[in-house]
Formats: C-alpha cells, sequence, structure tokens
C-alpha cells in the first residue's frame, strides 16, 4: 500500500462515492477534478480561508492552549523581570558619580540577573515549543472534524518536544552562516524553518532537509504563505515594542517599587498575550501552508497527517461541506 494513502476503513468525504483515490489527493494542480480538502487548498484565498475556519471553529481550544502558555509566561518571566529591573537600579547607582571616587562596584546582582533571565528564557522556549506542538494536533483535529483533545495534543507535545529542541538546535549554524552572509539569507532561513514544528510533529526525522525540500517546491506558493505568516509577526512585534515603550515611560516617571514591579508585570502581561492573540491565527495557517507545501511534493491530504499524528478520526470525517461560508 502506498504509505500516504489513508486507511481505506475511514469514511470518505461526502459525494465522494468512489473513496480516497489510489496514492491519496493529487497536488492541488489538478484540483477541478479532487473533492475538496480541509487543509490542502489550490491558492493563497484557499489556504486563508481553511486556516480561518479552523480558527472559527476551533478557537477554544486553541486560545486554551494559549492561555496555558501564558500563564507560564507571566511565572517565568515576571519574576526575573522584576529581580533585573531592580538589579539594574542598584548598579547603576552603585557607580561613583563623575569626578568623584567611589568603592569597588559589585557585579553579582548583574550576573544573578543575566542568570535567572537566561534561565527563564530557556523555559520559557519549552513551553513555547509544547504549546506549538499541542496546537498542530488540536488544528488537524478541528480541520477534520474530530473533537479537539488538549489532554492527547499535550501529550504529542511531550512526546515530540525534546527532538523539536534537537532539530531547532541544528539550524543555529545554518542561521549563523546566513548571519555572516548579510540579512536577506536571515530572512530566507527563517522561512524556510516556518514549518520546522509541523515537520518535527508529523514527519519527524530529516526534519531541516524536508523543511528546504518543501519550501523549494513551489516557490511562489511557499514566499506568499510563509510571507504573510512574517509580516503578521513584523506588525505584532511592533506593536509590542510600542506598547513596551508606553508602560516603561510610565514607570520611568514614577520611582517607586510598587511601580517597577506593576510596570514590568503589566509588560510581561502585554507581551504575552500579544503573541497568543497572533499563535491562534498564525499556528492554523502555518499548519495549512505546511498542508499545502506537502501536497506540492507528493500525495497527501487531511488524513495523513491525521494518522501520523495518532488523531482518531470522527465518523464522518468532512462532514460539513467545503468551504463553509457556502452555508454562511
Amino acid at each position: 500500500m502506498n504509505p500516504y494513502q489513508p486507511d481505506p476503513a475511514y469514511p470518505p468525504p461526502p459525494g465522494e462515492a468512489g473513496g480516497v483515490p489510489p496514492g491519496g489527493y493529487l497536488p492541488p494542480t489538478q484540483f477541478g477534478a479532487q473533492p475538496a480538502d480541509p487543509l490542502v487548498s489550490p491558492d493563497y484565498s484557499g489556504w486563508w480561508s481553511r486556516a480561518t475556519t479552523i480558527v472559527r471553529r476551533g478557537w477554544k481550544p486553541l486560545a486554551g492552549l494559549q492561555a496555558i502558555g501564558l500563564v507560564f509566561a507571566l511565572l517565568l518571566q515576571a519574576p526575573a523581570g522584576i529581580y533585573v529591573a531592580f538589579a539594574s537600579d542598584d548598579l547603576r547607582q552603585s557607580f561613583p558619580e563623575p569626578g568623584t571616587t567611589g568603592g569597588q562596584v559589585d557585579f553579582t546582582p548583574l550576573l544573578v540577573a543575566i542568570g535567572l533571565g537566561a534561565a527563564a528564557a530557556l523555559l520559557g522556549v519549552l513551553v513555547t515549543s509544547m504549546v506549538t506542538l499541542a496546537v498542530v494536533h488540536v488544528g488537524v483535529s478541528v480541520a477534520i472534524g474530530a473533537p479537539a483533545r488538549i489532554d492527547d495534543a499535550l501529550r504529542l507535545a511531550a512526546r515530540r518536544l525534546f527532538p523539536l529542541i534537537g532539530w531547532q538546535l541544528l539550524t543555529i549554524p545554518i542561521y549563523l552562516v546566513g548571519l555572516c552572509l548579510c540579512l536577506l539569507p536571515v530572512i530566507y532561513v527563517g522561512a524556510v524553518f516556518t514549518v520546522l514544528p509541523v515537520v518535527v510533529a508529523a514527519e519527524r526525522t530529516n526534519a531541516v532537509g524536508r523543511c528546504f525540500t518543501l519550501f523549494h517546491r513551489d516557490l511562489g506558493l511557499s514566499v506568499a504563505r510563509i510571507a504573510t505568516l512574517l509580516g503578521l509577526s513584523f506588525a505584532a512585534g511592533l506593536v509590542g515594542l510600542a506598547f513596551s515603550g508606553i508602560i516603561e515611560a510610565a514607570v520611568n516617571a514614577g520611582s517607586s517599587t510598587a511601580a517597577t514591579v506593576v510596570g514590568v508585570i503589566v509588560s510581561t502581561l502585554v507581551s504575552a498575550v500579544l503573541s497568543g492573540a497572533v499563535a491562534i491565527l498564525g499556528a492554523p495557517l502555518t499548519l495549512t501552508a505546511y498542508a499545502d507545501m506537502r501536497a506540492r511534493v507528493e500525495p497527501f491530504n487531511a488524513m495523513v497527517i491525521a494518522q501520523e499524528l495518532g488523531v482518531v478520526p470522527p465518523a464522518s470525517p468532512w462532514s460539513e461541506p467545503w468551504p463553509p461560508t457556502a452555508q454562511a
């Protein structure tokens, strides 16, 4: 049996009397003769429509996973941020005024702050990776009409967390080479590895090479989708910087300890909320971009990745007509 052919025991989508075509669905270049797929799209509009449909149908579990990440972000980053703020003030005050002599400056608080910041960042990467992997499971479940089970999603994330971290570490030398060449190569490398978490969650082997293969098979398709994702992230980053600047100005206006603590907590909260809000849309966009890329490389449909992730299909996958706007 073709390894990409869905299990024939699964009921076909409505209207497909002959079941799943041999080898799965053909690439979208022949979409006119193919049943619509909830993940694979023939064009940019279909890609956006499928991703936003996943958001509309599954926003509760998607938001729930992001809320979990938000709580951990506050628990990890806020205490470290508060300590760093006070340590910076103490270090600044310990330097002698110009033209005066003073004692030796104690850099211990600064070193402790750097250590706490690094530890918080590392733990934050682990939490973010867990949420990212879990969202892949939830997104596929929602797409095929299966119940979105957060516990199953987190179990998948726990199994694939350290492989993802390992593959991400292997990408660091590639980023460094791109950085040495110039800014554009770094952007290119970042675009290629945008779908890395989905590749690790679903395919699990040769993730770095696979990302390059998927990205280059249909370069125009890949660039259009990934550029949209990077643009959304960049816009969210600008908004976050603007809020951080406003909060920092308000904190600097007051010199009290309470103002510093509140400022750090609010800044961390705003940053986490913005990141989570963008991820609720960005994660389905990334998932469907991966599906479009992979469908141009090999026979592929939503049931293939569902099987790879261990998502149990419902009694009747694709139980609603596609596109859903037809029912709106």
